[in-house]
């Protein structure tokens, strides 16, 4: 809580107590930059207390800070698919906006040989540790860019806009978090400029955990396998030099079944699908004002 997620604004946090015990959790990330009217949000209640108005409570604690952060909309992308979490959320009005599959890959469970996966013609492959290689910064920049084609649903979140600045700063916060960021790339072998991506962190806090991030091949260069390639070999990397790292967890939209697809070839598998919820801010509070208990 004191070193939030990385690319992710500034973070806020509210907690309900009864008798001296926690009995529910806010907290929003006031995203900035492309989505700076947007207010991601994750709203908890012990199960042990719910039906008592106070996720309601918490939910109207959270409105004047959206107001002061001059926020339009409140978002959230934890409810988990068919749970009391998403009944509640559209009681209040929130909408369905987009659907996310988690997915993970149990490194003891996997069948390595899905990782031998031979790298296409006319490419090779580039991997670091921290930060881009200077002369393949600025085509890492537009690879970065082709994430803008991973679909979204009808959610108002906006993928980011890159160029070799931002990827520099990306970096650095994610080291000044304490993550350690991996990317495998596959250089297009003729024109020398990346093809297609994929990111993973390991984060010294959670050391059995290996979290896949953003993984992004340019359309110019789609049906050739690479995906499926560079998803193989970070595989394969990060479990020979991170042995503490027992599983890689991943997020992918619900429509991107191709992504879900690669991802089960190298051997993930579907833990639960999360709906992202999304509502106006002013919508809230009318549903706020019209339901004392929820």
């Amino acid at each position: 809580m004191t070193r939030p997620q990385s690319g992710m604004g500034a973070t806020a946090y509210w907690v309900s107590r009864r008798d001296g015990e926690v009995v529910g959790f806010a907290e929003v990330y006031f995203l900035e930059a492309e989505n700076s009217d947007i207010g991601q949000t994750d709203v908890r209640v012990h199960p042990a207390h719910r039906r008592q108005g106070i996720g309601v409570a918490l939910l109207r604690a959270l409105v004047p800070e959206f107001k002061l952060q001059g926020r339009r909309l409140v978002e959230s992308w934890e409810v988990a698919e068919g749970t009391t979490g998403q009944g509640w959320a559209e009681a209040l009005g929130f909408r369905p906006v987009w659907t996310i599959a988690r997915q993970v890959l149990v490194i003891a469970e996997a069948d390595k040989e899905l990782w031998d996966v031979a790298v296409p013609a006319g490419y090779r492959l580039s991997q670091w540790v921290g930060s881009v290689p200077e002369d393949l910064a600025d085509s890492y920049a537009v690879a970065r860019g082709a994430m803008q084609d991973a679909p979204l649903g009808k959610s108002e979140y906006r993928l980011s806009e890159w160029s070799v600045s931002r990827v520099r700063a990306y970096e650095a916060e994610l080291r000044s978090h304490g993550l350690v960021q991996r990317v495998v790339a596959a250089v297009h072998e003729t024109s020398g400029a990346i093809a297609g991506f994929t990111e993973l962190c390991v984060n010294s806090r959670r050391p059995g955990w290996g979290y896949q991030r953003d993984t992004a091949v340019l359309a110019s260069h789609r049906g050739n396998g690479l995906g499926r390639c560079i998803k193989a070999r970070m595989a394969r990397w990060v479990s020979a030099d991170h042995p503490e790292v027992d599983r890689i967890s991943t997020t992918t939209g619900a429509e991107n079944v191709h992504m879900i697809r690669v991802n089960q070839a190298i051997g993930y598998t579907t833990l639960r699908y999360l709906i992202a919820v999304q509502q106006e801010l002013s919508s809230v509070e009318t549903a706020l004002a019209n339901r004392a208990e929820i």
